[in-house]
């Protein structure tokens, strides 16, 4: 009996690697089937080359998720962060959480963009979420892995407010 459960252990335990994801529990090349039983639910969006998802999540974010497909085979991901907060400053702290994030488990990013279209704000930090809802700052950082790349943005407008989303890419094979 010790000897079956013993085994039954490590079957189950595997050689004691994590599966090598692309992101979420996925892989590059998945069928739009697999990904559907990958996330164990109806997508609220489905067409030929995407699928949708609402509430999911990015560690403790709220986010939407759309999956494309080329010929049914995973080749991209968006997650839409879908938090709104009251004030902006909120979601440049957000957007702070999320590099840590991402830097936490690819490394340091390849970039880390500011692109400043007003210095109303530049150098104030506390006021950064306002330049970003006002149009006046938007920021980028991007990661790459031997298979994916990956880009985090930040961009906004006084009208419609702030949005972040990160993009998963599979490298294209050359």
């Amino acid at each position: 009996m010790f000897f079956v459960l013993l085994s039954l252990f490590f079957q189950l335990a595997g050689n004691g690697q994590q599966p090598d994801y692309d992101l979420r529990s996925l892989r590059w090349d998945m069928t739009s089937k697999e990904v559907q039983a990958a996330e164990r639910s109806t997508p609220f969006v489905k067409t030929d080359t995407t699928l949708q998802y609402r509430r999911r999540w990015f560690q403790t974010f709220p986010i939407s998720i759309k999956f494309a497909f080329v010929k049914d085979q995973l080749v991209g991901a968006q997650y839409f962060f879908t938090e709104r907060h009251v004030r902006a400053q909120q979601h440049f702290n957000d957007y702070e959480a999320a590099v840590k994030i991402l830097t936490d488990r690819y490394g340091n990013p390849l970039g880390d963009y500011w692109n400043w279209n007003s210095p109303l704000y530049k150098g104030r930090r506390e006021r950064y979420g306002d330049a970003v809802l006002l149009g006046h700052l938007t920021r980028s950082n991007v990661w790459e892995t031997a298979r994916s790349i990956i880009t985090l943005e930040m961009s906004g407008k006084p009208t419609e407010g702030i949005f972040t989303v990160i993009s998963y890419a599979k490298k294209i094979d050359s």
